[in-house]
């Protein structure tokens, strides 16, 4: 019996055959990238920490050094220094001041913590202005300190991506050692401060205002669809650095005066640290931009979802302290 030859197959046989081949080509992709993805991103961590759980603050070794009843300039050095805390660690950190490096740097393009680090320098500008206009002086006819003036005024102030003449380094460590001759002039006797009920309302008020949280939280509850893709992660990120800087000087001024928790603010304050811890130690492996009823995660959502309550929380305890 003579044999057949072979049919042909259809047209749509091998349409069929490509979609079956490339469902299996994106089945094996898929996991395969997000692997690799996976392990670049947990060996830049072991070498840049991109999570700050409050127990790795140098500002709890900070409190640990203080006696069982510390003085009132006990008190302001250590405040003083929980302020500043977050911008030194990041000029600390392993690859130091990113915002300002060259295009031919490999961290120039490390955006994540670009962003953390110019939400640090705008939260120690403004907490650095409320502590010396308010904090540093006993009325407010006196005169400002002149360290802690020349800190907020020149080097706290000064452009965070100046590579050179002179770098944003320089100018920022310049107002660290600004801050600590303040402190050194607290315990000599040359340094004023002086803490009253109403400066922590007044504090708290600041913090929750206009200038300083609305400025993140506009980023973060922006419309989604007046937000570019790749200005999601830099809106996240900037926010971290905000309340990197507002944890260290918020735990530190809660450890250092324990009744603003008495005054019937003390469930509001935890919950408003439990808030701050979710939002530094956020860190997606990818930032999702989930639309409406989206399966995807809306992270920049999530991320504002943290901040309202812990303003809430903050506000709340204001107001028992006002009571």
């Amino acid at each position: 019996m003579e044999a057949q030859p072979p049919v042909a197959p259809t047209r749509s046989t091998r349409l069929l055959r490509g979609l079956v081949k490339v469902l299996l080509a994106l089945l094996l992709i898929w996991p395969l990238t997000l692997g690799v993805v996976y392990l670049v991103n947990e060996t830049y961590t072991a070498l840049d920490p991109t999570r700050f759980p409050l127990s790795s603050s140098r500002v709890e070794r900070l409190l640990a050094a203080l006696p069982a009843d510390p003085t009132e300039p006990q008190k302001g050095a250590t405040l003083a220094l929980a302020m500043v805390n977050r911008l030194e660690e990041e000029l600390d950190s392993r690859l130091g001041w990113s915002v300002n490096d060259l295009w031919l740097s490999p961290t120039r393009w490390l955006d994540n913590r670009a962003n953390r680090q110019r939400g640090v320098i705008f939260a120690t500008r403004m907490l650095t202005a409320f502590f010396a206009t308010h904090l540093a002086k006993y009325g407010t006819v006196d005169a400002e300190n002149e360290w802690l003036k020349e800190a907020r005024e020149k080097r706290f102030a000064f452009t965070e991506d100046s590579w050179w003449l002179p770098s944003s380094e320089s100018e920022f460590r310049k107002g660290i050692d600004l801050v600590r001759r303040y402190t050194n002039g607290l315990r000599d006797g040359k340094s004023v401060y002086n803490v009253r009920t109403d400066d922590v309302y007044n504090l708290l008020v600041y913090i929750l205002g206009p200038q300083f949280l609305d400025q993140p939280l506009g980023l973060l509850v922006q419309a989604t669809e007046q937000v570019p893709y790749t200005e999601l992660d830099d809106r996240i990120y900037y926010t971290q650095g905000v309340v990197l800087v507002l944890r260290d000087f918020l735990h530190a001024f809660a450890r250092l005066y324990p009744w603003i928790g008495e005054k019937g603010g003390g469930e509001n304050l935890k919950i408003a640290f439990q808030e701050m811890e979710r939002i530094c130690t956020f860190d997606p492996l990818v930032v999702l931009r989930g639309r409406h009823d989206s399966i995807m995660a809306d992270h920049r959502g999530k991320m504002a979802s943290y901040l309202i309550s812990m303003r809430e929380r903050l506000n709340d305890l204001a107001q028992s302290i006002r009571r």
